[in-house]
């Protein structure tokens, strides 16, 4: 093989991955350099560091560190939402993307093939985790890769000419500290107390995943899942009661005999959620009623209010562009079921979503028992957001996909909060 044919090889690859890029990285940069953090903003951020500020960790404050892990994460959901000033929602997601990293696991699987953040459960408390660091040290290997990989970053803003020598050095100091807490994050879960180089590479190839794959409906849907399980009006539309008659006139509705007459296209995804799925559109409807039930004040439905109620349970969905069409017409009944075919991996991913949520219920309910004693919320809630993910695909005739069920996390935390 000629030298010639080598280097035109080595071209083509890199002219590849650039194509391959969700995202520019120049266009990335310029914008987390022009986004800036207001005096609003600000003491937020120092409000959840500061209890990290006695501890150390990689020659600084450990909550210096966190300080510009936040700064950079909110900085790049301001980018991905076309604005140069952040707002709370982006500092929040910052703030979620932390506790991700820091209360699951498994999150180093991220990879350019597969840039979706999977929703798993937490299996640790991320305030733990976070002041275990100081027992962290950066080992030689992955201290020589990090400044090895920050001078690279310098010289690339440099060339480019992306800001001034301050901006430059300011994002330089934000991303190495990134890169470290990301390698000491996988150092500790994986039980060790000295970094090494491939946690090095692993933390790099994540954050660089992150800003140029990862979807900016994945950082959206990290929080709108953490405000769904948390909002009380949830919990205490748990508690609405049904009378039997209202089922009964539920169950005989045009939704339910839709539901019976073409369940066979629901084969597939009922493999997750058995019960939610055999009865989307009227588990979707009675947790809509429960919702509008606690708007309303009532602790219980009755039969003689089955009209007004599933009309005001509608008009949750009207405000967020779900057509009505879908609980009466049988074409767009068949047509919704259809697109709920899911893709490979949707199922599992659904799985682990469903328990981050029943984990967040129970710690913001502080009831162990709370899903025992309400067993019918979760289908519920699924149904809906199979519902709301299936309802508002541009393209009816794909599959169901990850980036579907995240667009319905939002939806949801959007009608929770109209």
């Amino acid at each position: 093989m000629t030298q010639s044919f080598i280097l035109a090889k080595h071209v083509i690859e890199f002219v590849q991955e650039i194509l391959a890029l969700a995202r520019k990285p120049i266009d990335v940069y310029r914008g987390l350099i022009q986004a800036h953090i207001s005096a609003e903003i600000a003491p937020h951020i120092d409000s959840v560091v500061e209890r990290y500020s006695d501890h150390e960790f990689a020659e600084l404050k450990l909550s210096h560190h966190l300080k510009r892990f936040i700064e950079i994460w909110s900085r790049h959901v301001a980018y991905l939402n076309y604005r140069d000033s952040i707002d709370i929602p982006d500092l929040t997601a910052a703030i979620d993307l932390l506790d991700y990293f820091t209360s699951t696991t498994k999150w180093w699987a991220l990879s350019r093939d597969e840039p979706g953040l999977v929703l798993r459960p937490a299996s640790r408390d991320p305030r733990n985790f976070l002041k275990s660091l100081p027992l962290i040290s950066i080992g030689q290997g992955a201290s020589g890769r990090a400044s090895g990989a920050a001078e690279k970053l310098s010289g690339f803003l440099k060339e480019h000419r992306l800001g001034s020598t301050e901006a430059i050095i300011d994002l330089r100091q934000h991303i190495v500290s990134v890169w470290l807490l990301l390698s000491a994050f996988v150092c500790k879960s994986q039980g060790r107390s000295t970094t090494e180089e491939e946690d090095f590479e692993v933390a790099y190839d994540i954050a660089r995943v992150l800003f140029f794959y990862t979807p900016p409906e994945d950082f959206l849907a990290l929080t709108a899942l953490r405000q769904i399980a948390t909002n009380p009006t949830l919990s205490k539309a748990a508690e609405i009661n049904f009378a039997r008659g209202f089922d009964r006139k539920l169950d005989s509705s045009l939704a339910a005999r839709l539901e019976r007459s073409h369940g066979e296209y629901l084969a597939n995804i009922a493999k997750v959620t058995p019960s939610a799925s055999r009865n989307i559109l009227t588990n979707s409807l009675r947790l809509l009623a429960q919702l509008q039930a606690v708007k309303l004040g009532m602790s219980r439905i009755e039969a003689d209010e089955y009209e007004s109620v599933i009309v005001g349970a509608m008009s949750f969905l009207d405000k967020i562009d779900v057509p009505s069409a879908l609980f009466h017409e049988q074409s767009k009944v068949v047509e919704l079921f259809k697109s709920l075919q899911p893709e490979e991996g949707v199922e599992e991913k659904m799985a682990l979503m469903r328990r981050r949520i029943e984990g967040l219920l129970v710690d913001s309910t502080g009831n162990r028992d709370f899903l025992l004693q309400f067993t019918k919320l979760i289908p519920r809630i699924t149904a809906l957001l199979l519902l709301l993910a299936g309802g508002t695909k541009t393209q009816p005739r794909e599959r169901l996909t990850d980036s579907d069920v995240k667009r319905a996390l939002i939806l949801l935390n959007r009608l929770l909060n109209e």
